[in-house]
């Protein structure tokens, strides 16, 4: 005699078998923002959740005090586990940080541009390579046109200049994005990637004072196209989210 199907799914606890009284209070907000976002001030609208709740920060940079940053409150509806990959070695630099929790009102963490790593660090010893490219990062190719971009001396090995394009996701929010900025010689552009975030970035690299001045909506070379640097930070792991471990419970046992 089998058992029923919806007896084995509350065996794995009465926390991830909610009823509607059980459903949770989170906070739901979602916003790209150019530079750094602040949301302590800000009265965010509520939605019911019936397993938990979530918040995430992606941020894409172009190195040199610009940034693109998609910030995701609401119900936590992705995978309980799994790594996040970053590419220490790689620009331009991102960063995407996801949370999950499973009290009333608790994605409440990620607030500010303060939780977030400085994706922008003046170079250590502060020596430039000698190279100037325009920089600039937006939601639309009108965002990023050479008259709209910086011109900026290049940081230490820094010594050609990137143009590229792609989109940024976190779960079911997605934004385009283009980008201008300076890049290393080996133009590694593989960034951060998740089971909950993406950023899938292709562009090309060029030597030569403000090269990449031409139109970003022109077809470009993929990251796996370059030739990655050897050594230990082409597989290097940052970190392991946090998500449902201690937080929403462990498994979410979604089908048997």
């Amino acid at each position: 005699m089998g058992v029923p199907r919806a007896f084995l799914l509350c065996l794995c606890g009465a926390a991830l078998c909610p009823t509607e009284s059980q459903a949770l209070q989170c906070y739901s907000f979602q916003h790209t923002y150019f530079g750094p976002f602040d949301l302590s001030g800000m009265k965010l609208a509520n939605i019911s959740c019936p397993s938990g709740c979530s918040e995430a920060v992606l941020s894409l940079d172009t190195g040199y005090r610009a940034s693109v940053t998609m910030v995701q409150k609401g119900c936590w509806t992705g995978p309980s586990t799994g790594e996040m990959l970053s590419n220490d070695y790689a620009l331009p630099p991102d960063y995407s940080v996801v949370r999950g929790c499973k009290t009333d009102w608790c994605n409440d963490d990620l607030m500010s541009h303060d939780t977030i790593p400085n994706l922008s660090p003046a170079p250590n010893p502060p020596t430039l390579s000698g190279v100037e490219c325009y920089s600039c990062v937006g939601t639309r190719p009108e965002d990023c046109t050479p008259e709209k971009s910086r011109r900026v001396q290049c940081h230490q090995d820094q010594s050609v200049c990137f143009l590229g394009s792609g989109r940024m996701t976190i779960g079911n929010f997605s934004v385009p994005v283009y980008i201008r900025t300076c890049h290393r010689p080996s133009c590694t552009i593989m960034g951060t990637t998740s089971p909950w975030t993406d950023i899938d970035l292709k562009g090309s690299c060029c030597e030569g004072h403000l090269c990449n001045r031409g139109s970003i909506t022109l077809p470009f070379t993929t990251a796996s196209a370059a030739t990655p640097p050897t050594g230990p930070h082409i597989a290097a792991l940052l970190l392991m989210v946090p998500l449902l471990v201690g937080t929403l419970g462990g498994s979410l046992c979604l089908s048997l």
